[in-house]
């Protein structure tokens, strides 16, 4: 090989080591950083949620799993859960995400970035309009927000099973003692009751669930790219309130996909441990669609109605959706660029 000294990469007749040059210096460009940078940005991320996001998530979860009139809408139950309960009530449930939404959100984010990574490096690479550099195509960007969120629900599931039960608890009288002390006793209960798998109970309908993380993320690039041409124009933005608002803007595509399939994940992960009432996914689907019938009302308005039965909790989910993770993607993609490590 003396005789291909100080050729370029591209002169170099043996072809299997063209390849791993090229490979080694695009891993370099695309990369150029630690792969676990991705994973510490998304503990930001995850805290973030956690402050501006958790109350919306305890109403959001009582009115898709108390009995039909319990509450009389959204409001109504952020009124009666502070008048019964004080406002710390809105934070219930609270302890272990403030643990696992970091941890959670760690293992989204990061794992999001490095499915990123890989598929840029795999097939799914276009060229931008404007300089010809090489960036991960949307049907990648899609893949790697539903890779993302199959990792996530591997993981997550028993701290979401765990963070459902402890909000589901109302207060009762002082003599009726509850449920759960916490959650570590709503650990001790499950596994005593069904065993370790109990802590995974409701994991199909949560991948089902997390699917529709391609969505926002296939979306948050989009609104990006959306943001991003108007550069030069008069509605010109800054980096960050792009990312803002594309991150509120995808949360909400990303819930309006999702949501039937969030009530349905949280109803069986907050079944009775010992009485359960759904024997599966599709049982837990099946019941949903019949809660309610009118036999005086036509088929469209049963129709209707038993739709919304899965849009339970839309109001508190599309109110939260938007700030919440806006601040916490932006706060993602702010230290992701701040490491020099945004793709």
């Amino acid at each position: 090989m003396a005789q291909d000294k100080g050729k370029r990469p591209e002169e170099v007749s043996d072809p299997d080591i063209v390849d791993d040059i090229k490979d080694t210096q695009r891993v370099g460009k695309d990369t150029g950083h630690s792969p676990f940078i991705g994973f510490a940005a998304g503990i930001c991320s995850g805290w973030t949620k956690l402050v501006v996001g958790h109350p919306f998530d305890t109403i959001k979860t009582r009115l898709q799993c108390t009995p039909t009139g319990t509450f009389n809408g959204a409001w109504d139950c952020f009124t009666k859960t502070i008048s019964k309960e004080g406002p710390r009530a809105l934070y219930k449930g609270a302890s272990v995400p403030a643990v696992s939404w970091g941890i959670t959100d760690s293992i989204l984010m990061g794992s999001l970035h490095n499915y990123r990574a890989i598929l840029l490096r795999h097939g799914f690479a276009e060229r931008t309009p404007k300089n010809d550099a090489e960036r991960l195509s949307l049907l990648g960007h899609s893949v790697a927000g539903l890779f993302a969120g199959w990792t996530n629900a591997s993981i997550a599931h028993p701290t979401e099973v765990i963070k459902c039960k402890l909000q589901l608890q109302l207060v009762q009288p002082a003599h009726v003692p509850k449920q759960f002390s916490g959650p570590f006793d709503v650990v001790r209960q499950t596994v005593a009751e069904q065993g370790i798998t109990g802590m995974w109970k409701g994991l199909g309908a949560s991948f089902i669930y997390r699917s529709c993380f391609a969505a926002m993320f296939g979306g948050f690039e989009i609104f990006n790219r959306l943001f991003k041409s108007f550069d030069g124009t008069r509605y010109e933005m800054s980096t960050e309130l792009a990312n803002f608002l594309a991150g509120g803007m995808a949360s909400n595509m990303y819930w309006f996909t999702a949501l039937p399939l969030d009530n349905v994940k949280n109803r069986i992960m907050v079944d009775s441990i010992k009485d359960p009432r759904y024997k599966g996914v599709f049982d837990a689907y099946r019941q949903v669609w019949r809660e309610t019938y009118n036999p005086s009302k036509g088929f469209s308005w049963n129709s209707i109605a038993r739709v919304k039965n899965f849009y339970k909790g839309f109001v508190p989910v599309v109110l939260r959706a938007f700030p919440t993770n806006a601040a916490a993607l932006a706060v993602w993609e702010g230290v992701m660029r701040w490491s020099n490590a945004k793709l």
